[in-house]
Parts: structure tokens; C-alpha cells; sequence
């Protein structure tokens, strides 16, 4: 029998893998750290209007320019050609020329000064794909705004005037390329008023990724996740108005009813033939701000469920019923114990603390971070069926049995500026609810996350997001050189990518051995980086080779001996600096050896 690929498949891996390398040059990363009262440099900007550039603004009335690019070359919506999987050839190379278009468009508007600026770059675009002056103009115009406001900065004249007692003007709180009124910096950052969320434009943009996130389920499970743990937070629904809560309300086959104030105070059912899939069962775990700031929001995704529980529909297309009716039918419980579905910490907590746990390593076995997760996040809010509010009532067992169900656990990345490596919240409640759902459901979940920051939403599953931030950040020289240009502070940055690695590590199994051999080689083994990391921050340079020893010994990395030979040296050299034993950093080298302690050394559970 013959194994070898046809030419066929061959040429499918080529083009996947010509995707997956324009994915990782394509993706837009900062390129080191916001100094307070320093506007952006002119490589910064240039990326910034091109991506700025390539999203409809139809509160403008603008355009994006890659769609018109496409449409004056006579291709497929831009749009279009970015969902297109397994693209042929001549797709790829159709998507590759609007957007080295575009680049250039936006490179010659940059590199232009004065008045004319924008009328070079009209002219290009008309000469290089027929692009209607008046459209490409209103894009410009914009560009223009923003291009002013980035090269300035009211951030120190702003902290002045703070500290003289007077009056910040306020702006919006959000993604730069989500929302270009950001703009100018050095305001107060105002939040959203709690009865719009979500806004119309959420809705709008919800839709199609939660059909994203069912359909990457059906395509690796063969049918749609019965129920679905989702993470909210405060400050993303705050920058995106209500983006995730919009997803929530999709996936249970809902829309919110306005008032007459326009306020969302209700839920309009979408009929099934309209929906055309099952209604999903949807386990949200809320953070403290989100509780804090939302409140009717709660109530309103309290309701959203209730409602989908009571309607006359059969079980088979409404997942959230049959698992009510199977609940009540097995404990005896109330309909308004069944239907819980929205959780978070107790009032005045926050937080899961299972970051604390990993970072601090006091586990001994990846259970104990579900169990954590479960204690500070099991308290239940919503109103019962008399309309009795019963905000913060601890309800553990509801919790669990929600969880158990759990298919599929979800959150959004929704800001260039931070990823799931660069902080620990995102381990630590995506990464402790999947470790959760994995105790109670006695199978790991599929994890997955939604990238809403390119034209093209996209969803991926966690193993393939780690992947990608690992290779646009650690591992990416434009990234850590960035980062080294701020001294202290920037290997402080680099050992935080690590560590929250590290984090995918402990509570969701996500970080192949590659990425820890690759951060070693770079960090660690490369001599003259070590000395670099060590002359800046000699104490983060010791937690990054610590966390690496640390994942080899749980048993999350199948490190080369000689490499852990070579870790251990360096960890010993740099403690002994630390704890100011004589000599240099190689002589501590080589007098001294590192073991993990014994609890570390085991592999996990």
C-alpha cells in the first residue's frame, strides 16, 4: 500500500502552511512598551491605519479600503477571500496583491507630509485598482484624524491638569482599531451605560462568529456542543459594548427587546426555522467587574435563559430545556434551581485565584485548580420566577452540575494589545474553568477563542492561539528586542510571557514541548542573551529559567537532559548573584547544581 501523498495533498499542505505564515507575519503585535506622554512612532502608526483601514466604518460612512481595493480589481469581497479555506493558489495571490496594495497605499500617505498627503495616496489607488476617488478620500480623511492624534500626545499635560484639581475631558475605553474615537489619549476613560449593552453594533458583529465557534465544533465533533462554558469580563464588554454578551444571547437563539428609552430590559425569541440549529446551553462565569458594572446585563442574560428553558420546543433543538428537564427530573429541584446558569464571585470578591495558585506553585495535583476555580466562582445570580432577586447566593452544586455538561469552554480576544500570554487572567479563568469542566465532565473540553481583530473573525482552538502568540511574541526578535529596549521592565515582560505559558501549562495541558525547547534556546542557552537578561533584571532573569525548570519537573515539558543540566547551572549562577555569594555568574556556575523539590519533580496527576 502506498502512503505517500498525491501531489493533491501536497499542494493543500503547501497552501496551508503559505496561510499559516501569513497569519503570523500579517498579525499585528506591540513592539514594546507605552511610555506615558511618547506618541506612537511611524512604524507603530503605519501598522495601526493599515489595520484601521481595513474595517467598514458605516458610522462614517466609510468603506473598508480592502474591500474596495477588491472590488476595483474586479475579485471577491475582501472579506470573502479571508474566509475561504484551503484557498487555491490564485485565491492566495488575489488576497496577497489587495493587501500589498493597501500597504503600499498606506505607506505612500505616511511618507508624505502637508496638505497633499492623502491626495498621493487617492491618485495610487486610482491608477492601481481603479478605486472611486470620493470612497478612497473618506478613508483618508479618517487616517488623517488619526494619524494627527497618534503622532501627539495630552497624556502629561492631562496628569498636570489632574493634579491641579481640573476638569479631564472624557473619551471612550477600547481598541484602537475597534474604535478609532479613542483618540486623542490623555482623557478620562469613560465606561458604557449598563441598559445598551449590548449596542446594535455588537449584535451585529456577534452573529457571525458564535456561527463561527459552532461551526469549528461540527467540523471536529460532527455535530454542535450541547452546552457551552463562556467567560465574560467587565473591561472587554466595556470596550467592545457588549460584544461577548451579544455571542451569549446568539448561541441561546435570542435578541434583546428595547424600550422606548432604548434600553435592552427584554429578550425576543428567534424562531428555530429562522435560527436553523439547536439553541445552545450557555454556562457563563462572570468575572467581579463585570458583576460590578453590568448588573441588568446579568439580569438580562438571567432572563435570556429562563425564557429558552420555558418554550414549547422539542428537546432535541433546545438544549437548554432538555437539560432543565433532566435536572428537575433527577433531583427534584425547582425550575428556578435548574435554570441557573450565571455565575460569579461573592459580592465585594474578586478574582479566581487560580493564577495566585499557579504562580506561587502551591498545587500539587491540576485538580485542585478546578476546585478552586468552582469555590470562588460557584455564587449564582439572577431572580427567580416571582421575580425575587437572589444576587451572590452561594451555589455550589448548581455550579458543578452546570459544568459537568460542558462540551466547550470559550472566551474573546478582542485588543492587539494583549493576549493570552501577556497576562494571567486568561489562564486563570478560561484555563481554571476548562480544568473545572474537566474533573466534573470527566473529559477535557474543547477550548476555543475568538480573534475579532482582522476583517475576518476567527476562531481557535487554545493549542492553536498559544502557538501563534508564542511565535509573534517570545519567540519573535522584533518582539523581545522591543521589549529589552525598556531595561528592567522589558525582561520583567518577557519572564510574564513565560510564566503565563507556563499557566496554559498547568491548567489546560496546551504548550507542546517545542515552544519550552525554543524558549530555553533562546533565553537560557544563547549565553550572550542570558548575560542581557541578568544585567537588566537579574530577578526575573531567575524566575524565567525557575518556570522552565518547574515545567519539566510537573512534567509538562520533556526537556533533554543536557538541557536541564544547562538550566540548572544557571539558575544556581544567577541565585547565587542574588544571594551575593562572591565571583561571577560562571563561577557560581559552575560551583553549584539545582534540584526542583521533590513535589515539583513528579508529573502531574
Amino acid at each position: 500500500m502506498n502512503d505517500r501523498p498525491t501531489n493533491e495533498e501536497r499542494d493543500r499542505r503547501v497552501m496551508d502552511l503559505y496561510e499559516r505564515l501569513l497569519e503570523i507575519e500579517q498579525r499585528l503585535i506591540p513592539t514594546g512598551m507605552h511610555v506615558f506622554g511618547h506618541p506612537s512612532n511611524n512604524r507603530e502608526i503605519v501598522d495601526l491605519l493599515r489595520m484601521v483601514a481595513s474595517f467598514d466604518r458605516p458610522e462614517l460612512g466609510i468603506r473598508a479600503l480592502t474591500d474596495l481595493v477588491a472590488e476595483g480589481l474586479s475579485l471577491s469581497p475582501y472579506t470573502t477571500l479571508l474566509k475561504e479555506t484551503n484557498a487555491s493558489e490564485r485565491r492566495l495571490m488575489e488576497r496577497e496583491r489587495v493587501e500589498a496594495i493597501v500597504r503600499d497605499s498606506i505607506a505612500l500617505f505616511t511618507s508624505t507630509t502637508g496638505i497633499g498627503a492623502a491626495d498621493e495616496a487617492v491618485s495610487f489607488l486610482v491608477e492601481q485598482a481603479s478605486v472611486p476617488a470620493a470612497e478612497s478620500r473618506k478613508v483618508f480623511a479618517m487616517l488623517s484624524r488619526l494619524r494627527e492624534q497618534l503622532e501627539t500626545s495630552g497624556e502629561l499635560d492631562s496628569l498636570v491638569r489632574a493634579l491641579r484639581g481640573e476638569y479631564i475631558e472624557p473619551g471612550p475605553g477600547a481598541d484602537i482599531i475597534q474604535n478609532p474615537a479613542i483618540l486623542p489619549t490623555g482623557r478620562n476613560t469613560q465606561a458604557v451605560n449598563p441598559y445598551t449593552v449590548p449596542s446594535p453594533g455588537a449584535i451585529k458583529r456577534a452573529g457571525p462568529v458564535a456561527e463561527a465557534l459552532l461551526d469549528r465544533h461540527v467540523k471536529e465533533a460532527g455535530r454542535p456542543p450541547e452546552t457551552i462554558a463562556m467567560v465574560l469580563w467587565g473591561i472587554d464588554n466595556i470596550k467592545t459594548e457588549g460584544e461577548a454578551v451579544a455571542q451569549a444571547l446568539w448561541l441561546l437563539g435570542v435578541a434583546p427587546q428595547r424600550d422606548a428609552l432604548n434600553r435592552a430590559t427584554g429578550v425576543e425569541v428567534i424562531p428555530l426555522d429562522v435560527l436553523g440549529r439547536p439553541r445552545i446551553d450557555v454556562v457563563m462565569t462572570v468575572s467581579g467587574i463585570f458583576r460590578d458594572l453590568f448588573g441588568t446585563t446579568m439580569a438580562l442574560l438571567d432572563l435570556a435563559v429562563r425564557t429558552v428553558a420555558a418554550l414549547d420546543e422539542p428537546t432535541g433543538m433546545n438544549y437548554v430545556k432538555r437539560h432543565v428537564e433532566e435536572h428537575i427530573a433527577d433531583t427534584g429541584c425547582s425550575f428556578d434551581e435548574a435554570v441557573v446558569r450565571v455565575f460569579s464571585n461573592a459580592a465585594g470578591n474578586y478574582g479566581t485565584n487560580v493564577n495566585f495558585m499557579v504562580l506561587d506553585s502551591q498545587w500539587e495535583d491540576s485538580r485542585e485548580l478546578g476546585d478552586l476555580f468552582v469555590t470562588r466562582k460557584c455564587f449564582a445570580y439572577g431572580r427567580d420566577s416571582r421575580g425575587r432577586n437572589f444576587d451572590g447566593r452561594e451555589a455550589r452544586a448548581l455550579l458543578e452540575r452546570a459544568l459537568a455538561r460542558v462540551e466547550v469552554t470559550y472566551q474573546n480576544i478582542d485588543t492587539t494589545e494583549i493576549g493570552i500570554t501577556d497576562v494571567d487572567h486568561y489562564f486563570e479563568y478560561l484555563g481554571g474553568v476548562s480544568r473545572a469542566v474537566e474533573k466534573l465532565a470527566k473529559a477535557r473540553p474543547r477550548i476555543y477563542l475568538s480573534d475579532t481583530l482582522s476583517p475576518n473573525a476567527k476562531v481557535r482552538t487554545l493549542e492553536e492561539t498559544v502557538r501563534l502568540e508564542t511565535r509573534t511574541k517570545a519567540l519573535n526578535p522584533k518582539w523581545y528586542e522591543g521589549m529589552l529596549k525598556h531595561g528592567f521592565s522589558g525582561v520583567a515582560e518577557i519572564e510574564h510571557q513565560v510564566t503565563n505559558t507556563f499557566g496554559w501549562s498547568a491548567t489546560a495541558d496546551a504548550v507542546p514541548d517545542w515552544i519550552y525547547d525554543r524558549v530555553a534556546e533562546t533565553y537560557v542557552l544563547d549565553e550572550e542573551m542570558l548575560d542581557r537578561l541578568h544585567s537588566f533584571n537579574p530577578h526575573a532573569a531567575r524566575s524565567l529559567v525557575g518556570r522552565l525548570l518547574e515545567a519539566s519537573g510537573r512534567g509538562f515539558w520533556s526537556a533533554d537532559p543536557a538541557v536541564l543540566e544547562r538550566l540548572q547551572d544557571a539558575f544556581a549562577g544567577l541565585e547565587d548573584e542574588l544571594e551575593g555569594v562572591r565571583g561571577s555568574r560562571g563561577a557560581g556556575v559552575q560551583s553549584s547544581s539545582f534540584s526542583l523539590p521533590a513535589r515539583k519533580q513528579q508529573p502531574e496527576g
